[in-house]
């Protein structure tokens, strides 16, 4: 008897924050990158109120969700992309955490 082998699905998760002071004109953006190695797909949103935007190394949005969770089952192909979230005129700190399945 043979058993089939048991598919595990790696997972990467990247975080994006972004701070604008408008008293001071500064906007700070940072975070962990989202580094797929393979294709794969948005399995969790954490945060994001206002939306958020995935751009890709060249600087290219591939993906811009005005609802967080509109990205689930959102799928990307292998690369580095970064998560750039979104704010509103009155809220000017936000942070999103997007998981991906590969």
């Amino acid at each position: 008897m043979f058993a089939a082998p048991l598919a595990h699905a790696e997972r990467v998760t990247a975080t994006g924050t972004r701070v604008e002071n408008d008293t001071f004109g500064t906007a700070n953006v940072w975070g962990r990158s989202l580094d797929l190695p393979e294709a794969g797909k948005i399995v969790r949103v954490m945060g994001g109120t206002y939306g958020f935007q995935l751009v890709n190394k060249d600087g290219d949005i591939v993906g811009d969700f005005l609802f967080p969770e509109d990205a689930v089952g959102f799928e990307l192909p292998a690369g580095s992309y970064a998560l750039r979230p979104l704010i509103c005129r009155i809220h000017r700190h936000h942070h999103v955490e997007v998981t991906v399945e590969y």
